[in-house]
């Protein structure tokens, strides 16, 4: 158990160390403004939601990216999110490139087909 909790911990880290990258390439959009913006005209490939987001955060952003035929995901935890991302706390973050937003999917969904 202990083993899997550490790999967890690990593919954790390195989707908020992508999520830095992201950022510090200008491909990240943060805070609620901004991300919904975004998604109301057509940009990003990929919604990233905490998953200790409130429901109707959830429920609006689903919303959202359901209009707008957006790829979403949860993942993490807003504290942790916010700093991946050099800010207190993020519900949500939007990735507008392609390359990283198909290399999160993958590391979200492979650690999620393990469990």
């Amino acid at each position: 158990y202990m083993m899997q909790l550490r790999k967890k911990l690990r593919m954790d880290e390195s989707i908020y160390k992508l999520l830095g990258l992201c950022k510090k390439a200008g491909r990240l959009l943060t805070g609620n403004e901004q991300v919904t913006e975004a998604i109301k005209k057509g940009k990003g490939c990929l919604l990233l939601m905490a998953d200790d987001s409130a429901d109707n955060t959830k429920k609006k952003y689903l919303y959202l990216a359901g209009q707008a035929k957006l790829t979403t995901r949860f993942f993490g935890q807003k504290e942790k999110l916010g700093r991946a991302v050099g800010h207190e706390v993020r519900t949500a973050v939007l990735s507008t490139d392609q390359g990283f937003g198909e290399t999160i999917i993958q590391k979200i969904d492979g650690e999620n087909k393990k469990r």
